[in-house]
């Protein structure tokens, strides 16, 4: 065993010498000294996106790492983003390697972790045309408002402390499962609805969060080393898990597809890939599986967190709160009880709070990280072919030569005169991505942070629980959390 474990020891320190070698002939970005095999590794911490902006402080906005063995560029500037996201997209829309990725998208069935092709192409004109429409995310607006009413009721009924961020996730699961496969999982209280299948949900949904996060040998190593990843056998155990939940909830679905009203996302999807001799090949299944737990998996904690810290900053900034509030007396029928979708549009100063906190707070603070499909130049420098690109958008959000005070909650700054949007055209401000890679589900998710923000406010006056320090610090994770659930008093 010592004999072959000292065989690929040097067999890497060869090939880090030799790829050394080969990229001094080349002009890349400014670079940290990098320590063998692991590169760069050793300077980030938990919290990468600050340890990034660190470094990119110091060597400028494109930066070259090598995270293992892996070349890897980081650019932290509106300027630099969109050479990245909208000059050369094409040239920078292929995805780097993620283990969980690819047991968990069966294969790179689905869209997230796909590198490009066909297939991909395929599924973001579907995307596009069928499950992300203005018309079928209107169809659903029934579920949102009867979750927000559940919601309201839940916070009506609390007496003492309330757990906001509790509520929130419970809102963002039942609203994306049942617009996406016709299921309510969660109570408002936390008990579970169809105990056996959601008590799985909510296990396998904990554990996929625990392995993405665990550190993978596997991606920061070329392709042909990724077998020596230790935690490969447990990622099989826990994608079989997820099947086995997913495949049940698939069998479902099409034995009782007669018996709902409005097509959800998952009949969608079934029909889409679906032959004209009404069968389903293994890839058209395990592509229906794969972009089912995407969807799941991305529109449910990113809206919780981006309405968890909009609440905090009104709450730690009251003037911002006595504004919002003031423009829903303003532009809301008072003789309703909830702030309806229609309402959403004139709520400019509701807007700019969003848009403020997505800049402070972005959900994910680093992009999922794209790949260069060829050589090319960014900025003047050489980028090679397979370098993975990292865009901050936490840098950019806090670049003090793009923002006044950049530290400070200021929604005024999206008033007036400001064109700043976050649809991926203004790249001060993309916290959905830009280009080809632009997350599909955003108008949905912008549709959800607006209405719970709006209802909350409008119908409750909230305070913070005296005496308790509240802060923003974040916590490490897929999402951008608060280090401290937010709890709140109503008043």
């Amino acid at each position: 065993m010592a004999t072959i474990f000292g065989g690929v020891l040097v067999f890497l320190v060869l090939f880090f010498l030799t790829k050394r070698l080969s990229f001094t002939r080349q002009r890349l970005p400014p670079s940290p000294l990098s320590l063998p095999l692991i590169g760069h590794l050793h300077l980030l911490t938990r919290m990468a996106h600050q340890s990034l902006q660190v470094l990119s402080n110091k060597y400028g906005p494109i930066l070259y790492l090598k995270l293992g063995m892996v070349p890897t560029i980081v650019v932290s500037s509106p300027d630099m983003a969109r050479e990245i996201l909208k000059t050369h997209d094409a040239k920078f829309s292929s995805r780097p390697y993620f283990l969980v990725g690819e047991y968990f998208s069966y294969g790179y069935c689905g869209m997230g972790f796909t590198s490009g092709g066909e297939h991909w192409k395929n599924l973001r004109k579907l995307c596009a045309t069928e499950l992300f429409t203005i018309n079928r995310i209107d169809s659903f607006e029934w579920v949102r408002k009867e979750e927000i009413s559940r919601m309201i009721s839940t916070i009506e009924n609390t007496t003492g402390v309330i757990n906001m961020r509790n509520l929130l996730i419970t809102y963002g699961f039942n609203v994306m499962t049942e617009t996406v496969m016709s299921k309510r999982f969660f109570c408002e209280n936390g008990a579970l609805l169809d105990a056996d299948q959601a008590r799985e949900f909510k296990k396998v949904s904990i554990e996929t969060v625990e392995m993405a996060l665990k550190f993978h040998i596997s991606e920061f190593v070329p392709s042909y080393l990724r077998w020596i990843d230790w935690n490969i056998p447990k990622v099989k155990i826990l994608q079989a898990k997820s099947d086995k939940f997913m495949q049940q909830i698939v069998q479902e679905h099409k034995r009782s597809k007669n018996s709902r009203k409005t097509k959800d996302f998952m009949d969608v999807l079934l029909e889409s890939f679906t032959d004209s001799s009404n069968k389903q090949s293994l890839k058209a299944e395990n592509t229906v599986k794969a972009l089912t737990m995407e969807l799941l998996a991305g529109g449910t904690d990113t809206s919780a967190s981006s309405i968890e810290w909009a609440l905090m900053e009104l709450l730690l900034n009251p003037h911002t709160m006595v504004k919002a509030r003031e423009e829903l007396v303003k532009f809301v029928d008072l003789t309703n009880s909830t702030v309806n979708e229609g309402d959403l549009p004139k709520l400019t100063y509701l807007n700019a709070v969003i848009k403020e906190t997505m800049r402070l707070h972005p959900p994910a603070p680093l992009l999922v990280p794209h790949k260069s499909t060829v050589e090319c130049k960014i900025a003047g420098f050489d980028i090679p072919k397979g370098t993975t690109t990292i865009v901050n958008l936490y840098a950019i959000g806090r670049d003090p030569n793009v923002w006044e005070n950049p530290t400070k909650f200021c929604p005024e700054r999206f008033l007036g005169d400001s064109r700043i949007d976050v649809k991926g055209q203004n790249f001060e401000l993309i916290p959905f991505g830009s280009g080809r890679r632009t997350c599909p589900g955003m108008i949905l998710g912008l549709r959800n942070v607006q209405l719970v923000l709006a209802n909350l406010i409008h119908r409750f006056e909230w305070a913070l629980i005296p005496g308790r320090e509240y802060g923003v610090e974040e916590t490490t994770g897929t999402v951008n959390w608060a280090k401290t659930p937010l709890e709140v008093l109503k008043r």
